[in-house]
């Protein structure tokens, strides 16, 4: 009788939890990730610092500037879902930067230098 009471009434089963990605934001200086930044369209990456193109998702420094890759940005995030998720498994310390995001402050920082 007391193993009865002593009993779980309810046995609760938590299913394993699934990692997901999602957005956070955060303030960072635009030279600072520009300088690091991949941009990565349909087929290939290109280097936001110095405009290298035709680059493979899994390149670490532009063969040309020699910067490192911290920052990635995918123009279209839907479609590279599979990438993101090798990339994030195989550099856990990549960070990912939304693309739209990027092209707006950086055109609003090109239009204050153009505009004084």
């Amino acid at each position: 009788m007391l193993k009865e009471l002593l009993k779980p009434v309810i046995d609760v089963i938590i299913p394993p939890m699934s990692e997901r990605f999602i957005r956070i934001y955060k303030k960072f200086y635009l030279d600072e990730v520009k300088t690091h930044l991949m941009t990565y369209g349909a087929l290939s990456g290109s280097c936001a610092n110095c405009k290298r193109l035709d680059l493979k998702i899994d390149t670490l420094q532009c063969p040309e500037c020699k910067t490192e890759f911290k920052y990635i940005a995918f123009q279209n995030i839907r479609d590279h879902m599979p990438k993101m998720l090798k990339v994030s498994h195989e550099r856990p310390q990549i960070i990912f930067v939304d693309y739209d995001d990027f092209k707006r402050i950086e055109g609003e920082e090109k239009a204050k230098g153009i505009l004084g």
